[in-house]
């Protein structure tokens, strides 16, 4: 087996750019292992792209940027549908069980193996979840060859739906592109250096009412009445009519000690994320959360809802802090005390650091893959 196909089914741009693309991650850390690798991505146009080659063995991966079409949230890729394409890979690596093309592509010769990360119905129109597991769920775990989660909630959430055999994986951590700058830009500096000399939170996301931007928000503002010293950074955009009714809740002293910057290459965040006290994602859902990755990575204790990521790297107090509550005071109490007693923040530091580094790099997931797929 030398040849994988990573197939990314759901019909949505991505930048690599700007996001830790789990995908490349992976596919980099299979190349070492032996493997070329050809990633779908969804694209307005067709174009192929060669990414990267391991100097070891000359293994590379390429992008394939294929046009489909959406279907509510199912992406569908019928060019691709075609046997002298998709026989030429000895596995198919096929994301999320509701996209149909996790079902087409178990149609051909190569084996499919499923890596699934929601845990919790995404479908648009409720009611088609049941529709679809009555459909296609049996049918799809008896021609898988293998089941994978991103995380413990998916593997109970495939359990429940029938899935047998199912293992979590994990996400793992692509720690090559923070070697890619080469020098941070102005605004990276400027920014990193406010943040050395005041008491930081740090949240890197999204800002909409899935990620509780606005219960952050609340947060802080308590954080704040109890030091005004601490300040909250947050990078990531949202809707202006969103954050502007967000902000309104807040007193105005919480939001002069607010920083907002709309983006930062991901790669560059390799400056910010050591300085600050504490990361917070207070997530209504999420799937997993590569930021909470990088952020234990770079040693900063994190402070975050049950989750996807958090449900499978944090063992609560120990590695980061998991608050399954929606308790404005609690989160604030646990903000202070990371800010304030240095013990705690050392010891959270030191492990999460350890987590990342023993158990969710990509080469330690690949490894495990193998392992299983070659069971």
């Amino acid at each position: 087996m030398k040849k994988i196909l990573y197939v990314r089914n759901g019909p949505y741009k991505v930048n690599p750019n700007l996001y830790n693309l789990q995908e490349i991650g992976f596919c980099k850390a299979l190349c070492k292992k032996g493997f070329d690798c050809d990633i779908i991505y969804y694209s307005d146009i067709d174009k192929d792209e060669e990414i990267y080659v391991d100097s070891c063995n000359g293994k590379k991966i390429n992008l394939l940027w294929r046009k489909g079409y959406k279907l509510l949230r199912t992406g569908i890729y019928p060019s691709l549908l075609k046997k002298d394409f998709v026989n030429k890979y000895d596995l198919i690596i096929t994301t999320e069980y509701s996209q149909i093309m996790s079902l087409l592509w178990t149609r051909y010769n190569p084996k499919v193996v499923l890596y699934n990360g929601p845990y919790y119905n995404m479908f648009k129109i409720p009611f088609t979840e049941k529709i679809y597991d009555l459909l296609f769920t049996k049918k799809l775990d008896k021609n898988l060859y293998k089941v994978f989660t991103k995380s413990d909630l998916s593997k109970k959430y495939l359990e429940k739906k029938g899935f047998n055999n199912v293992v979590t994986l994990g996400v793992g951590l692509d720690i090559d592109v923070f070697d890619k700058v080469d020098s941070p830009s102005e605004q990276v500096l400027e920014l990193k250096k406010f943040m050395n000399k005041n008491k930081s939170i740090l949240y890197v996301g999204s800002l909409m009412e899935r990620k509780n931007f606005g219960f952050m928000l609340q947060v802080f503002d308590k954080v704040n009445k109890e030091n005004s010293e601490i300040k909250l950074v947050v990078i990531g955009k949202g809707k202006k009519s969103y954050i502007k009714k967000s902000l309104e809740l807040i007193s105005e002293n919480a939001r002069k000690n607010i920083v907002f910057i709309d983006k930062i290459d991901n790669k560059s965040l390799k400056y910010i994320y050591p300085e600050a006290e504490a990361f917070i994602l207070p997530s209504k859902l999420e799937i997993f959360g590569m930021v909470l990755l990088e952020a234990m990575y770079f040693g900063v204790p994190v402070v975050t809802s049950l989750n996807g990521g958090s449900s499978t790297l944090i063992e609560n107090k120990a590695n980061g802090v998991i608050i399954d509550k929606f308790n404005v005071d609690i989160w604030a109490k646990e903000i202070l005390n990371i800010c304030f007693d240095k013990k705690y923040s050392d010891s959270l530091r030191m492990n999460s650091k350890c987590t990342v580094e023993n158990n969710f790099l990509w080469d330690k997931v690949s490894k495990r893959f193998i392992e299983e797929v070659y069971k």
